[in-house]
């Protein structure tokens, strides 16, 4: 049986909901590319489509060492603060309940 899921998880696709939710719960840390991979668990082309677009939305920040990119949440941006509520609220409610599937006959 799969585990329900989180409210963020319900708002969101699967894989922004993981990138907001690893960005957002702590603001201030920096976090870069393969590094957001090996957390998430999810393929490294699917982490840098979704950063990108995290990223043209103004929602998160980079900068480069020459060596790694390093994201973070852009706390300028005017939804920061909601963002950032409703994934530190995410971690602290309940999971939301599947209803069973009816089977077709």
């Amino acid at each position: 049986m799969k585990p329900s899921p989180a409210i963020l998880d319900i708002l969101f696709p699967r894989v922004r909901a993981e990138i907001l939710r690893l960005l957002f719960s702590d603001p201030a840390q920096q976090r870069y590319v393969r590094e957001l991979r090996a957390m998430s668990g999810l393929a490294l082309r699917t982490v840098q489509e979704e950063l990108a677009n995290l990223s043209a939305a103004g929602l998160i920040t980079s900068w480069s060492n020459g060596y790694h990119r390093f994201y973070r949440a852009n706390r300028e941006h005017e939804l920061f603060s909601h963002l950032l509520h409703i994934v530190q609220a995410s971690a602290h409610l309940p999971r939301v309940k599947k209803k069973p599937s009816r089977r077709k006959r």
